[in-house]
């Protein structure tokens, strides 16, 4: 029996798109949300409350399950990268994984073939694009006539292929540090299709 992923992230929706991406790849797990205080979102507020968000998790946690941060290094809302830093150094200290997403997350949704294929969009490496979630909502206003905002998050999930690690160095790593984890339970060659990479 898998255990669960303690998701921690910046954004709610981050959840969604995780849960999809580990579906793909035959993974099952359950994933639950650890909401923060207030408001959602925002690496400052993630950094100020991880540490406490992580000693209520590992009081609930199960031996089976496992802690992820999740994390955008989007440079635009931290160019010194304090908080991204701080977030890693607390992850480092609890012996929690931490998983870096170079920018956003839309740019593993946009290293993915289906989604690609489905947007009409080349298949490139998007972790060092300067702003993949603006470009993923433009894709889906030009091609779909939707908006991300909107139920296009949803119609972009529906289409993912989960071979995005291909060209997102930042999902091979992530996916690299799942791999191993107690909470992960492989069926249907997922094992091998998180390794093959």
């Amino acid at each position: 029996m898998s255990g669960t992923i303690w998701l921690i992230a910046e954004d709610e929706t981050d959840k969604t798109i995780i849960e999809a991406i580990l579906r793909a790849k035959k993974v099952t797990v359950r994933v639950e949300s650890v909401r923060m205080a207030g408001k959602t979102g925002g690496i400052s507020r993630l950094a100020a409350q991880l540490e406490k968000l992580i000693e209520t998790t590992l009081k609930i946690k199960k031996p089976k399950d496992c802690i992820a941060v999740l994390y955008d290094a989007d440079e635009a809302k931290d160019p010194q990268r304090l908080h991204q830093q701080k977030i890693a150094a607390t992850c480092q200290t609890y012996k929690v994984k931490a998983i870096l997403v170079h920018q956003t997350i839309e740019s593993w949704l946009l290293a993915d073939s289906g989604v690609c294929q489905w947007l009409k969009q080349k298949l490139q490496n998007w972790d060092e694009e300067s702003d993949p979630k603006h470009k993923l909502d433009s894709l889906l206003k030009d091609n779909k006539k939707h908006r991300l905002s909107s139920g296009g998050r949803q119609a972009v999930i529906e289409h993912l292929k989960g071979d995005g690690d291909a060209y997102s160095p930042s999902m091979k790593v992530a996916l690299k540090h799942l791999k191993d984890a107690p909470c992960l339970l492989i069926i249907g060659g997922g094992r091998r299709a998180l390794r093959r990479r």
